[in-house]
């Protein structure tokens, strides 16, 4: 396991597009990238259809549907009780969160990932985006998700199936 952190995100995704383009081990060495970004919120009062199980998955199915079932059976196996959105990982959605994020400069080059989150909230990017608000019991619940869908992964006797069409790595994202 490769831990990776990011940054300029905001900067047209500076920190994933470097390393992805220079990566510290060989590309073709990484099986799969699992995007982690705002999971400490999702309540009904965070955002409409929030609630204790709520967790939007971005990109799950996208190069590897077999990436996409397993972390549904990770989640049906271990007894997580998310309820996963896909809504914001729709083809054409104009938030273009698969296009925005960390996870698609992997993506570009035919690397499967899920982008986990609980979206945006009303103290996105705000200065009342404080500490007292995390859901700290639900986002261990949702870093635990993840650490038992990259165990799975890791697991396999074989690499992630990418069975669906790679993009162009030099080419313009589509949502």
């Amino acid at each position: 396991l490769l831990f990776v952190w990011h940054t300029g995100e905001e900067l047209d995704l500076f920190g994933s597009e470097f390393f992805t383009d220079h990566p510290t081990v060989p590309r073709d060495s990484i099986v799969g990238q699992l995007n982690i970004d705002m999971i400490g919120r999702g309540e009904a009062s965070d955002l409409p259809g929030g609630s204790p199980g709520y967790l939007q998955l971005i990109g799950s199915r996208r190069l590897s549907t077999e990436l996409g079932d397993l972390v549904e059976k990770v989640n049906t196996d271990d007894r997580h009780g998310f309820i996963f959105d896909y809504a914001f990982d729709a083809a054409g959605h104009p938030e273009q969160y698969y296009c925005r994020s960390d996870h698609y400069e992997y993506a570009r080059y035919g690397i499967p990932i899920i982008f986990f989150t609980t979206g945006g909230h009303s103290d996105y990017h705000q200065v009342t985006d404080e500490p007292q608000y995390i859901d700290y019991p639900h986002m261990a619940r949702v870093g635990q998700l993840i650490a038992n869908t990259a165990i799975a992964a890791g697991n396999l006797d074989h690499r992630l199936v990418v069975d669906q069409p790679k993009p162009d790595p030099h080419g313009s994202c589509k949502q």
